[in-house]
């Protein structure tokens, strides 16, 4: 008379169809996906805190240990239940409890790479630039409401009401319109609408983009369809990227930069983890390891996964030493472009020398034309005898 657990069900066509069993197995990380955010925005706050204990000597340590706090928050957020799903809440070695944890898996999945994504745009693109027209209308209500009590004390300087007021009265009322109607003009500009809007920061794409690759390295395997839904969803955040910088946000500043910084760091954490994720998948919930569990026993098959990721690791960094971010053409161009600035460069000390020694040269010929007439005769016969030639005709007797 007990109740079998929900993993012990067998998946069959009438579970499949049923709006309620979705309704089940979607419900619950459709509501985590609605929630993330808020749950992001407290932990980047969390983050902004403890890094402003730790007082980093400088702007950039500051930003990339804020970086990995961040990244390493929002690691656990989106992919505890997904790791969960996976390895622990199966708990048996029952084929109906590995099909439910995968299908969790994979609907988690698509709840976060749909759902919860376009939940997050709406927040980042959308919501601001409602929050700025409400604002926007508030402060044209507000002027409104000033360039009306403008027109009332302009009317109490009418002729018709002149007389009741004192000249010193009436000419400080006359400064203070004119000083109103000043600011109200300025504050009638467009750029302070435009200073209402937030400041761009790149961060949020950064942390958008290493997420979704998150997402197809570690549990593609599971959902195969992730690639395509990931590239759909960065083709959209192109455009409303640039919608966003356009419209939703001020002017960014350009900053030079010499890469990505910690960012790439971050991305051989996120590959290492993909790799540790897809051999204990590979070795956990395939059916053919568990036919080959039964053959060399559970150690040897942990052994044989820990010799398929070690090789996997080893791929991975021999990839990483041999292949180049940068292609051959950028290579050459960069070598070309400082073995001309080098060139430059000496050819410009060679003359400088040139110039310093010639100056020299040019100070001791000039030295012996202070002296009398023959002895300017002399040294001009023996320069001439030398083969010297000099553009200044010889000085005659008078």
């Amino acid at each position: 008379g007990q109740t079998a657990p929900i993993v012990s069900v067998e998946l069959n066509r009438d579970h499949l169809r049923d709006p309620n069993f979705w309704f089940i197995i979607l419900g619950f990380p459709t509501c985590l996906g609605l929630i993330l955010p808020l749950l992001n925005f407290c932990l980047r706050r969390l983050s902004l805190w403890l890094n402003d204990i730790e007082n980093h000597r400088t702007e950039a340590e500051h930003r990339s240990y804020f970086i990995i706090k961040v990244f390493a928050f929002r690691f656990v957020c989106y992919f505890a239940a997904l790791y969960y799903y996976a390895f622990i809440g199966v708990g048996t070695k029952d084929p109906q409890a590995t099909e439910h944890g995968i299908l969790r898996v994979a609907s988690t999945m698509f709840t976060y790479l749909t759902i919860s994504h376009w939940w997050v745009v709406f927040l980042q693109v959308f919501f601001p630039l409602l929050l700025h027209k409400w604002r926007v209308y508030r402060e044209r209500l507000r002027l409104r409401n000033e360039l009306r009590s403008l027109e009332l004390m302009e009317l109490e300087l009418a002729p018709s009401i002149e007389h009741e007021k004192t000249a010193d009265e009436r000419l400080q009322l006359k400064k203070q319109l004119l000083n109103k109607r000043l600011l109200l003009e300025h504050a009638q500009v467009n750029i302070w609408e435009e200073m209402m809007l937030p400041e761009h920061d790149s961060f949020t794409e950064y942390l958008f983009a290493v997420t979704q690759f998150a997402y197809v390295t570690c549990f593609s395997v599971i959902l195969p369809i992730t690639p395509l839904i990931v590239l759909i969803n960065q083709l959209l955040n192109m455009r409303l990227d640039a919608f966003k910088i356009c419209r939703g946000r001020r002017r960014p500043l350009s900053v030079k930069t010499g890469g990505i910084g910690v960012w790439d760091h971050v991305l051989h954490i996120v590959t290492v983890l993909a790799i540790l994720t897809n051999c204990s998948l590979m070795a956990l919930t395939s059916f053919q390891f568990s036919w080959l569990a039964d053959q060399i026993g559970t150690l040897g098959v942990f052994a044989l996964a820990i010799g398929w990721e070690h090789l996997m690791l080893l791929v991975k960094y021999c990839l990483q030493l041999t292949v180049s971010s940068m292609p051959t053409s950028v290579q050459n161009e960069v070598r070309k472009k400082k073995y001309d600035q080098e060139r430059k460069r000496y050819m410009t000390l060679r003359a400088k020398k040139d110039r310093r020694s010639g100056s020299v040269g040019i100070a001791g010929d000039k030295a012996p034309i202070s002296r009398n007439d023959s002895d300017i005769r002399s040294v001009t016969s023996e320069k001439i005898g030398t083969g010297f030639k000099s553009t200044c005709h010889p000085i005659r007797e008078s």
